[in-house]
Parts: C-alpha cells; structure tokens; sequence
C-alpha cells in the first residue's frame, strides 16, 4: 500500500512537471521548416493504445523538418510479440539506412531531432544513439526518465552505457547483422540495455543525442511477475549486480 502511494504521488508530481515543460519548450520552438530529400531514418513503434499514439508520437513526429518513414505496427491480441521479437521482424521491411525504435507515447521536440541524431553517428562512429535518459555509471544500469528535460539525463552529447528504451536509433544494417537476441528478451523488457551491452561487448558506443524530447508514460510495477522474470533472465545473461530497474524508474 505504502509503495503504491509512493509510486503514484512521484509519477504525478513528474508529469505535472513535465507537462510545464513541454508547454514552454514547445511555446519557444522555432517555425517548422520542411527539408525535401529521401527519407534516412524510420520510426518503428509497437501499438497499443491508438489514441495514445495519435496524441503524442503521432503528433511530434508531425512536427519534424526532416522526411522519415514510419512503421507502427499493431501489437495487441493473439498476434502480439515481445519487443525482440518484434523489432526483428519488422527491421526486414525497413528501407532506410537508420531505424529508431520508439515509444508510443513518446514525443520529439526538437524540429531537427533527425539531423541533430544522425549527426552524433557520423560525429562520434557510434553504433546507438539515445535519448536523455541513461545512466553513466558502468557498473549500474537503471533508466532515469519522465524528465527528459535534465532530470534523469545529462544534457548535451556524450558516451553512456545505459540508455532508456523510450527511444533509440540505431544502424539498420548492423542490426540485420546482429539482431535483438530473443531468448535472452522473452519479456517487454531490457531490450535497449541488453543492445547496448552486447554492442559494447563487440566494441561498439552509444551516445546521446543531446535533443528535447516528451515521455509521457511511467513504468509499470516493477514487482509485476513479467518484470522479474525479465530482470532474472538478464541478470543470469550479464551478472546479478547489473540490472537494477527499466524505463522511466531509478
């Protein structure tokens, strides 16, 4: 009881910050200024809550200056896959040189969010890029995030080890070579740390890409029976002091 009080009064407390926020960044963004040329990055995002879509990936992505591709796949019913799984098999029908696995509710702020994050690829010969959002410390992985404004984050651009799985954008053709490893991710859980981790493992980075962007949802009950069959399937994968929490929780 007292944990769930806990909880709830701290995501509500986030969001009605974040939400001010939101409001002022969006109150002082530049004009939109559409850029032709083909598209280089596709949003991939598992859907399940249509409204929730529409209210907030949808609307933001409305508002980038530069072309994308989307694929917002359905993934409620008899035909719903875990996050591996899923992304794995959506990456085949993916045409651009750059995939960014988002949330549904999950929205970018900045009008050149793209070029500013394909600029860290090129800039840093980086594998992964994330949104504020991560932990530094190799030693403890956690998500920090409902504040992207600086928060949980640090601002700006530079190397990390954790990202939240909010949003990450990473090189479609690596991930052809190297896809999400299904056994270890049976949940929908961990998959953006366990990528970054077996990045690092082949010599790979992950940066951030040091752009606003709005997450409006909080994580789940980290006691929920998914969750701690997740952390324990990682933990047996990559050590038991390693995986602390997942999105938007310390």
């Amino acid at each position: 009881m007292v944990y769930g009080a806990v909880v709830f009064g701290k995501f509500r407390y986030l969001r009605w910050r974040g939400r001010r926020r939101l409001a002022l960044a969006l109150s002082a963004r530049p004009a939109h200024r559409p850029r032709d040329g083909d598209p280089l990055i596709t949003f991939v995002s598992p859907v399940t809550k249509p409204h929730v879509l529409s209210a907030w990936l949808e609307a933001g992505l409305d508002d980038l200056d530069d072309p994308h591709e989307r694929m917002l796949h359905p993934n409620t019913g008899a035909g719903a896959m875990v996050a591996a799984r899923l992304f794995n098999r959506l990456v085949r029908e993916v045409k651009t040189p750059y995939v960014a696995f988002v949330h549904q509710d999950w929205r970018p702020l900045d009008r050149d969010w793209i070029s500013k994050t394909l600029e860290v690829f090129e800039r840093e010969a980086c594998e992964m890029v994330v949104q504020v959002g991560i932990g530094e410390d190799r030693e403890q992985l956690v998500g920090q995030l409902l504040d992207p404004f600086g928060g949980g984050g640090v601002p700006g651009v530079h190397r990390v080890h954790a990202p939240d799985e909010q949003c990450f954008v990473l090189r479609t053709a690596s991930l052809r070579q190297h896809p999400f490893d299904e056994e270890a991710l049976p949940e929908f859980h961990f998959y953006a740390v366990d990528y970054a981790l077996e990045l690092g493992r082949r010599g790979g980075a992950v940066y951030t890409n040091g752009t606003l962007a709005y997450h409006h949802s909080a994580v789940g009950d980290l006691r929920h029976p998914s969750f701690l069959r997740a952390r324990e399937v990682m933990r047996r994968k990559w050590g038991k002091g390693t995986i602390r929490a997942t999105t938007g929780w310390v």
